[in-house]
């Protein structure tokens, strides 16, 4: 040991003697030298961490918990606070020495708890009177960690709120969203981030989340690149509803009491709406078609239109939106004031027939429709109009041009349209749509009157027939049919020259592709095979029937009624469940073998039944309700699209014998309709008789649809009606006006003579 005493110039020896114990130590020794005690504490805690356990480590341990030895004068500190946030003192003295020096803490408190504290300071205390700071002391070892920890709290205690906060700021922006698929086809939904694909008629359930955009709902057909409607979703409530294209009826359930048994039914009209907090989700119908017929059964030809028409401007695939969207804008503007002007009156048609000239521009069902839409409502120079513009525009499209033509000779005379449409397919010789248009113009021509009076030349042996014939076959050898309605008018053509084989032949080679083996194709097959017999068909029906539809009765039943196979027994028609489908064959049935009990039905038969016959089944009925003056034949004209479009010429034909050019472009089944009622006419005994001929009926519909079929029974009805009223020469006043001869009593089974 040094006797050299070492050199102290701060006094920290006197103040803690038991420091020279530590000496000789050469870091100790210069931190007195220097007179910095806190330097000298450092030396003191790092001496203390190497230190092995014994008498020297307590004794380092004492010393460096003595923080009062190793003060050093300071300014006192600033002090403020406000209802105890603000820095404050925290520290007590001793209770046994209240008046001795004491370490405190100076912290920074908040409503009187120490959250942060700053420095520690040697005070005393007083009665009555602030502390007296003596000087300032090291801080305790591990004040850096727990302030760390304090710091750590801190941010953690933040990064939870922020946490906690942005869970529940989420959780107010998720929404429940139901999406509804009303159409016929499955569709590809997207809300947000959610992706669905929605089958037909179902519903799938989702929860999505609100961001700053708006909510958008977005629909497109599987694989297509865009979508065919994007709508914007309301955010106010809790639970969302996507109702596609507003295709499904909807309605918001809110119950009254607790059983449920009192209900509030709220319409849900809107492709996007929002379900109130105590309201229940109920889809009372689930197909657009279903959503149609409701609006319809209440009489709300409006918004049933509406709907269709929405679904029409997206389905390429489904002509029956259409045909029900121009019904029912037709029948709502046939039941507007009389007071309103054209212009308001049709508004809803008109605006339904631009957008089918716009959107389907390739589609000729499309256009056709539109077309009869215009003219129909008198807007015909409108349509003719956009039909020029986009010829102009189009002028290598024989498309365009086909419409133009359409448009320009709607009006005229099939002799003197015919020049129109040579010119056309002479223009574009390589276009199937010219070269079917032309040749339906030809064979309509043929056909312009089925009147044999006033066109004794006609036959179907004569050179024009043959030729339109011969015309169609590099035609069909080209450009094989694609659709169900360019097959019929080539089948029509082949028929109407004898060559059987050729029609039957071109039915199956269509057939052969299941994907063709549509309702109507199945319809028109088994009228051709029934027309051209066993010996010249090379097919056979049933085998083109699908499976499911074999399974449904009343499907099979009307089948074989509308191909002529054989007629419903009472007995299987009893046995239906559905009771319109119940009536809609029995009607039909009854068209051919008992007119006047069909005429009595059909003025009593429902929307629902009426809507549902064929066409030519519908035109016999309104037409004979027409001429015996009962003024339900309106329900019935009102029945299809196509009675609604035809009754102006189907009445002038019937009352005057006038052949306007609409009637010459009629379907051929409602022209043999027309033909076989103007003949009948009613004796002064009162049983029907016939007036005119009908030698032309099976040459006017050369698949014998329900016109010519009909005609063998109301003539022997009429008939055996004359004999029972004791009638001399009956045959003479009923059946050779007609130049037919007497058909065969029906059997008493009901099966065709």
């Amino acid at each position: 040991m040094s006797l050299t005493p070492p050199s102290d110039p701060s006094g920290l020896l006197e103040r803690a003697p038991r420091l020279a114990q530590m000496l000789p130590d050469e870091a100790l020794a210069s931190a007195l030298a220097r007179g910095d005690a806190w330097t000298v504490r450092a030396v003191l805690v790092q001496r203390l961490q190497h230190e092995p356990p014994g008498p020297t480590r307590e004794l380092l341990a004492a010393l460096v918990e003595d923080r009062a030895a190793f003060v050093t004068t300071v300014r006192t500190p600033r002090m403020r606070s406000v209802l105890g946030t603000g820095l404050q003192w925290q520290g007590r003295p001793p209770p046994e020495a209240p008046q001795a020096p004491f370490v405190a803490t100076r912290t920074v408190s908040v409503l009187g708890l120490s959250v942060w504290p700053l420095d520690d300071y040697l005070v005393r205390g007083g009665t009555g009177a602030p502390l007296q700071v003596i000087g300032q002391v090291p801080p305790p070892a591990g004040r850096g960690w727990r302030r760390a920890g304090v710091v750590a709290g801190v941010v953690l205690g933040v990064c939870l709120g922020a946490a906690v906060a942005g869970v529940l700021l989420d959780a107010r922006k998720v929404r429940a969203v139901s999406v509804i698929n009303g159409l016929s086809r499955p569709v590809e939904v997207s809300i947000g981030t959610q992706r669905w694909v929605v089958a037909p008629g179902t519903q799938e359930q989702g929860r999505v989340k609100l961001e700053d955009a708006a909510l958008h709902a977005r629909a497109s057909w599987p694989g297509a690149a865009r979508p065919f409607e994007d709508v914007v979703l309301p955010t106010d409530g809790e639970r969302l509803i996507y109702n596609v294209r507003g295709a499904a009826m909807l309605e918001g359930h809110r119950a009254f009491t607790a059983d449920g048994s009192s209900l509030e039914r709220r319409p849900l009209t809107g492709t996007g709406e929002l379900l109130f907090p105590e309201e229940v989700l109920s889809v009372a119908q689930a197909h657009w078609e279903s959503t149609v017929r409701a609006h319809m059964d209440a009489g709300d030809w409006r918004l049933a239109g509406r709907v269709a028409s929405a679904v029409a401007e997206v389905d390429p695939l489904n002509p029956r939106a259409r045909e029900l969207a121009a019904r029912c804008f037709l029948l709502a503007e046939a039941q507007a004031p009389a007071h309103l002007p054209d212009a308001l009156r049709s508004r809803d048609t008109v605006g339904f027939a631009n957008m089918l000239m716009q959107r389907w521009q390739e589609d000729l069902g499309a256009q056709s429709l539109a077309q009869d839409l215009h003219g129909f409502v008198g807007t015909g120079a409108q349509a003719r109009a956009r039909y020029i513009e986009h010829a102009k525009q189009f002028p290598d499209s024989p498309l365009a041009h086909l419409y133009l033509t359409r448009a320009n000779t709607r009006e005229l005379p099939l002799a003197q349209a015919l020049p129109a449409y040579e010119e056309l397919a002479r223009r574009f010789p390589n276009s199937p749509e010219a070269g079917l248009a032309l040749l339906e113009v030809r064979w309509l021509h043929e056909l312009e009157d089925p009147r044999p009076p006033r066109q004794p030349d006609w036959d179907p042996s004569k050179e024009r027939v043959l030729e339109t014939a011969r015309l169609a076959d590099p035609l069909v050898e080209r450009h094989p049919p694609r659709t169900v309605e360019a097959l019929e008018l080539l089948v029509r053509v082949y028929l109407r020259a004898w060559r059987r084989d050729a029609a039957t032949a071109l039915v199956h080679r269509f057939g052969l592709d299941p994907r063709n083996r549509s309702w109507d194709f199945l319809v028109l097959a088994g009228r051709v095979a029934n027309v051209a017999g066993p010996a010249h068909t090379p097919y056979v029906l049933r085998d083109w029937i699908p499976a499911a539809m074999s399974r449904q009765p009343e499907r099979m039943l009307l089948l074989d009624l509308l191909t002529g196979q054989r007629l419903p027994k009472d007995a299987e028609l009893a046995a239906l469940s559905p009771s319109t489908d119940r009536d809609v064959l029995r009607l039909t049935r009854d068209v051919l073998t008992r007119p006047t009990r069909a005429r009595e039905q059909a003025a009593k038969a429902s929307e629902a039944v009426l809507s549902r016959l064929e066409p030519e089944v519908a035109a016999l009925l309104a037409l004979e309700l027409t001429r015996t003056g009962d003024a339900q034949a309106k329900r019935l004209f009102q029945a299809s699209l196509p009675l609604v479009l035809a009754r102006e010429p189907l009445l002038k034909f019937l009352q005057a014998g006038t052949v306007t050019p609409a009637f010459s472009r009629l379907p051929q089944g409602l022209r043999a309709a027309a033909l076989l009622v103007r003949a009948r006419g009613e004796s002064k005994e009162g049983f029907p008789v016939f007036t005119a001929r009908l030698e032309g009926l099976e040459g006017l519909d050369a698949l014998q649809g329900f016109a010519p079929r009909a005609a063998d029974a109301w003539l022997r009805g009429a008939f055996d009606a004359c004999r029972d009223t004791k009638v001399p020469d009956c045959e003479a006043r009923v059946v050779r006006p007609t130049g037919r001869p007497l058909p065969k009593a029906r059997k008493a089974n009901g099966a065709d003579p």
